[in-house]
């Protein structure tokens, strides 16, 4: 027992001991990371607490120096000015074309990642890398070619024009989501399906859908959201307050050519930004798991 407690003393004694200059540097390293976070949290919450300020500000003390982020004078007189027809149309433009984007992304892109998980073809690599690619694409450019092939179709100013839009800046990202889910699924069940005469599309809709729930939500939520926060295709492609949605509705009704109604505005985008912190809390573990559903196999 003696030799035993010798030996492992003898071990400990030889084991290397950091030296004060690489506890230094972890202990920098940490503090960097640790800046670096709050940084960028600032960077992201400065834009909200600027909102937020503003929102509860008469229009004559936004502007005022030094700056105050408490108000002074707080008022609710900026909210009560939205309740009217215009934030009706214009939330429910924005509920109709982002449910509809969500829709058709998410089928599209369902069906298209099912068919590239699934079957393999000449070409199968090469479209899900052109999928990919799409990312990269400038938006303007493909609104540009959108909004001439409106012109000649006669879609602007139309739900369908707002909703193809959003649908083709969405549907690579679903597709490459909902792969990655696809990937991940046995396909034991599958096979057991068309053993039992089931096609693709009843295999899809029947048993492959139904277990890929949380992909399906977490790519209906990202489509939602973007549409909902989209606004060069609804500055674009609609020309009156009727179609527009909610961020080209809030740009158009409170900034003149001289003069921008600051308060008031705030107070709208604060407003129209509860519904989508509402909808990712109650959905955040739904849309974290169908995130990340597909990271690891087996």
């Amino acid at each position: 027992m003696a030799n035993s407690t010798h030996a492992a003393t003898t071990v400990v004694a030889h084991l290397p001991q950091r030296s004060p200059c690489v506890r230094l540097r972890r202990a920098l390293g940490q503090f960097c990371l640790y800046s670096l976070v709050f940084a960028s949290l600032a960077i992201l919450l400065l834009p909200i607490a600027w909102m937020l300020s503003t929102a509860f500000k008469p229009l004559g003390d936004v502007f005022e120096t030094p700056i105050r982020w408490i108000p002074a004078n707080p008022t609710l007189k900026n909210f009560k000015a939205q309740f009217n027809a215009n934030l009706g149309t214009i939330f429910y433009n924005s509920v109709v074309v982002g449910t509809a984007s969500a829709f058709l992304a998410t089928l599209g892109g369902a069906m298209t990642a099912y068919g590239l998980a699934r079957f393999r073809f000449r070409g199968n690599e090469a479209v899900l890398l052109f999928f990919m690619a799409s990312l990269a694409f400038p938006v303007p450019l493909i609104m540009i070619s959108m909004y001439l092939l409106f012109v000649k179709i006669s879609l602007l100013n139309t739900y369908t024009a707002l909703v193809l839009g959003h649908t083709v800046i969405t549907l690579p990202v679903a597709v490459w989501l909902l792969k990655s889910f696809f990937d991940a699924l046995p396909v034991d069940v599958e096979e057991a399906a068309f053993v039992d005469g089931a096609g693709p599309f009843r295999t899809l809709f029947r048993i492959v859908l139904p277990m890929a729930r949380p992909a399906l939500a977490a790519s209906a939520i990202f489509v939602f959201v973007t549409s909902w926060n989209e606004l060069m295709f609804g500055l674009t492609f609609t020309s009156t307050t009727d179609m527009r949605p909610l961020p080209a509705g809030i740009a158009l009704l409170f900034l003149t050519e001289f003069e921008g109604a600051w308060s008031e505005m705030m107070a709208l985008a604060l407003m129209v930004s509860l519904p989508i912190l509402l909808l990712f809390l109650f959905f955040q573990k739904t849309f974290v798991r169908g995130v990340t559903a597909g990271a690891v196999k087996g």
